[in-house]
């Protein structure tokens, strides 16, 4: 019935968004990757402005029900690749970002991403992550 349809509808949507906002919305994410070449005209790394922007939670099972969306970083940096290849691959993209000091977001367990989720939006809401 339509009911069911709109039901359907309306719980994968939110799904959809959570996993997006735990991916996007984290403590210390760069939410300005483009400030340095603005302020100094410094051309902006890709690699690292994607890394920087996104987080990855989780392992293989997390993977498996979200279809590979928890690992986001991998998937900005690959997004041709299949997410079954992401758990194998996270790992490599780890070591080469410690070797290139570029922060990556790692959460081993998703509600260690989402406490950091809320502390960011609540962060954020309050402006309290805004200097004057």
């Amino acid at each position: 019935s339509l009911g069911h349809v709109l039901v359907m509808g309306v719980s994968s949507s939110l799904t959809l968004a959570m996993l997006f906002a735990l991916s996007h919305n984290f403590e210390h994410s760069d939410r300005d990757p483009t400030k340095t070449y603005r302020e100094t005209g410094e051309q902006v790394c890709w690699f690292k402005s994607q890394v920087e922007t996104s987080s990855t939670y989780g392992g293989f099972i997390s993977g498996c029900v979200t279809g590979g969306l928890n690992f986001q970083v991998e998937h900005h940096l690959f997004p041709r690749m299949s997410s079954a290849w992401y758990p194998y691959i996270a790992p490599k993209v780890r070591e080469i970002c410690k070797k290139h000091g570029v922060r990556y977001a790692y959460y081993p367990w998703i509600w260690q991403n989402w406490f950091s989720m809320v502390k960011y939006v609540n962060a954020a809401g309050t402006g309290i992550n805004w200097k004057e």
